[in-house]
């Protein structure tokens, strides 16, 4: 097991360990004011697999994304987001991933799947930062790479 496969499975236990024991939320289920150790602990690695981060000259049609997320995790629980310009754009969900997958496309680590989203409508040369809404509220969006439009 390389080291990064040995990151990811240690931070998906963490996750489910936090989820078990209510680690990011007060008795009232409101989310802490700061993350709690246990929260910053359970943050999941997550991929963005397509396009890999950094693309650029990507067309503003361009609309389907590829995340790799930990075999325990929930697709639907993740959302898509993209910034740009202090402004913050929706997408979907994460559903299936696309069949046959996009090329190029990032290697995932052990124990993770491929998952897909549609992105927001895109603006010409614009360089987009790409966020993952997660389903532990205290953690916030994890931001998973960048790309830019033609």
């Amino acid at each position: 097991m390389t080291p990064f496969e040995r990151i990811a499975s240690a931070a998906s236990a963490a996750l489910a360990v936090a989820i078990a024991f209510g680690g990011c939320t007060t008795g009232g289920g409101s989310p802490n004011p700061g993350p709690s150790v246990a929260c910053l602990v359970a943050q999941p690695l997550l991929v963005q697999a397509y396009p890999i981060s950094g693309s650029s000259g990507l067309p503003v049609a361009f609309a389907l994304f590829v995340f790799g997320i930990p075999q325990s995790a929930t697709p639907s629980t993740y959302g898509l987001q993209l910034v740009a310009n202090g402004q913050t754009r929706t997408g979907s969900s994460l559903g299936p991933p696309p069949v046959p997958l996009q090329s190029p496309l990032a290697t995932l680590p052990a124990n993770y799947k491929y998952a897909g989203a549609i992105g927001p409508s895109l603006q010409a040369a614009t360089t987009y930062q790409v966020q993952l809404t997660q389903p532990i509220t205290c953690l916030g969006p994890a931001t998973t790479g960048t790309f830019s439009t033609q």
